[in-house]
């Protein structure tokens, strides 16, 4: 393990944390400073490795440390990356004192909604053949959620790696307050046909790649990750074939350069001009070879590119639909509190176009199509009043799932959902308890507690905070 200035406090730091991020790395700017940045004291880690981390110690379990790198560049906001480290990689930790470390995590909180969560090593899952009569293939266990997949094996590790990113992604915009006792499972299937027969057999027809069943904790998904996997299967295995044989050249070209080099000894030609000749011989092959090589790693781009493009309508539901799955279980589970519907589907609409940079996902860039759609409302004489929005009910969204095209409350719900969340930072769990649970109040009077000023005065706010705001 690895030794601390200040090791007895080590051990009240994770149950002391202000933030459980439980993410394997994030990103974000501070681009409104209110608080003292030259003040601030770091923390460190430092790796046997020499690699050196000054930040914040978020959490600690056995397997992982949650480290807060954090940058202070000139003329720059802060920034702040959340390393996952493996303890055993660990030479040292240098804490600082509580004062400090409040401060920071006071840092840290302010990032929480505009971050990028980068995704986790697919070969750390751990992945399990499932028992030999079940139907499907493998099986997982996490801390969120357990998972049963008809997928192939790498396939599956990517879909489980995507869907942990976005978990970590509700618990950074919403923590946790309580914990349904029942387990959330995901049954994904490599294929779209399988997807829809294992729904019709529950009586459900419907297009979408991804369905959320409440009274079973139980979400089903499916996307085409058979046929995928099998193509790239072939293309691995014509890769592989194409290195093999420009490894046989190798050897070949190797005998034959020696041979020449010979030759041209023998027939009296000079060391240098020998050597320049092997030179250039060996900067051809060399060139050839990494052409080559550049091909195979540029198929391999488009790969990636096509599984996501492959998986995109699913993941997009997905999201969604387990964001339901989230604030059921892990924020008003068995507790006293429900969230209103235009609530509910307001945030999981800020879920279900979570953007991938890379590797990483982010949750604060807007709905694009949704904010095109909601500003030309706005935009018209036909416009919907947030009081009516807040007094909706269940049946304007359902009969909103029928059409093609989403009905006006699904848009007006992202666009305070957003405003409330990602803009004015105001919905935490203690927000959604008092804006939910206070039956000695009507809706209205909880919604102006909330915002802290009258609704049509919020509402020319808002009005014009979303017209102002861009698509990412």
């Amino acid at each position: 393990m690895f030794a601390s200035r200040t090791h007895p406090m080590y051990c009240s730091i994770a149950a002391g944390c202000l933030l459980l991020l439980a993410c394997r790395e994030m990103s974000a700017q501070d681009s409104a400073p209110r608080l003292d940045a030259s003040a601030l004291r770091f923390e460190r880690i430092i790796l046997k490795d020499g690699t050196t981390y000054d930040g914040w110690l978020q959490s600690k379990s056995e397997m992982e440390i949650e480290f807060v790198e954090i940058f202070r560049r000139p003329g720059m906001p802060m920034s702040a990356t959340v390393r996952i480290v493996d303890p055993a990689t660990i030479e040292n930790y240098v804490a600082v004192d509580p004062v400090s470390r409040q401060t920071l995590a006071d840092h840290v909180h302010r990032l929480r909604h505009r971050v990028a969560i980068e995704a986790g090593n697919q070969q750390r899952v751990a992945l399990v053949a499932a028992a030999e009569a079940s139907s499907h293939a493998w099986e997982y266990s996490g801390p969120w959620f357990h998972l049963s997949s008809t997928a192939d094996n790498e396939s599956t590790r990517r879909c489980i790696v995507r869907i942990e990113q976005i978990f970590r992604a509700y618990r950074q915009l919403i923590p946790i307050a309580l914990v349904d006792q029942r387990p959330l499972h995901v049954v994904l299937y490599g294929s779209v046909d399988e997807y829809q027969t294992a729904l019709r057999t529950l009586g459900i027809e419907i297009q979408n790649l991804a369905f959320y069943a409440s009274r079973d904790r139980t979400i089903f998904a499916g996307a085409e990750l058979t046929s995928y996997s099998r193509r790239l299967d072939r293309i691995r295995a014509a890769h592989e074939e194409t290195l093999r044989g420009l490894d046989t050249d190798g050897v070949r070209f190797r005998l034959q350069l020696k041979a020449f080099s010979e030759k041209l000894a023998d027939q009296g030609v000079g060391r240098e001009q020998i050597k320049e000749e092997m030179a250039r011989r060996n900067a051809a092959w060399k060139r050839e070879r990494l052409l080559v090589e550049r091909q195979i790693s540029e198929t391999n781009r488009r790969n990636a590119a096509a599984f996501a493009e492959i998986t995109d309508r699913m993941f997009r539901r997905l999201y969604h639909e387990a964001f339901h799955a989230h604030l059921a279980g892990y924020v008003v589970a068995n507790g006293p509190i429900s969230i209103d519907r235009w609530l509910n589907e307001g945030l999981a609409q800020i879920f279900e176009v979570g953007q991938l940079d890379g590797d990483a996902l982010r949750i604060d860039a807007p709905n694009a199509a949704v904010l095109a759609r909601l500003q030309r409302d706005l935009a018209s004489t036909q416009t919907l009043s947030l009081s009516d929005l807040l007094f909706s009910n269940d049946q304007d969204f359902l009969t909103s799932h029928a059409q093609i095209a989403p009905a006006k409350h699904y848009d007006y719900a992202w666009g305070l959902a957003y405003y409330l969340t990602i803009e004015q930072q105001l919905l935490d769990p203690k927000s959604l308890a008092a804006l939910q649970s206070r039956a000695d109040r009507s809706k209205l009077e909880r919604f102006e507690a909330l915002i802290g000023k009258p609704i049509r005065e919020f509402e020319v706010e808002w009005r014009n905070a979303m017209l102002r705001l861009s698509p990412p």
